[in-house]
């Protein structure tokens, strides 16, 4: 009987291959972390790059000021 049991736990180890939810779930997980330290540090860098954008746009199209929807 030990000797059924050993060989059933050698081929349960050895049908383990690729990841499982968990590592997918940690590797998410670290990316969405990456992504909002990065929207953290660059978020008023990028609001100020559109409101520029917007200012000249405006001047162009000779409208006073831009469509503010905050």
């Amino acid at each position: 009987m030990n000797d059924f049991v050993l060989r059933v736990m050698a081929w349960a180890k050895s049908r383990d291959r690729g990841a499982s939810a968990v590592e997918y779930a940690l590797i998410v997980g670290l990316i969405a972390a990456v992504v909002g330290g990065v929207i953290y540090v660059l978020g008023s860098r990028v609001d100020w790059m559109f409101d520029r954008a917007c200012d000249n746009v405006s001047a162009g199209a000779g409208v006073n000021e831009c469509n503010q929807t905050r």
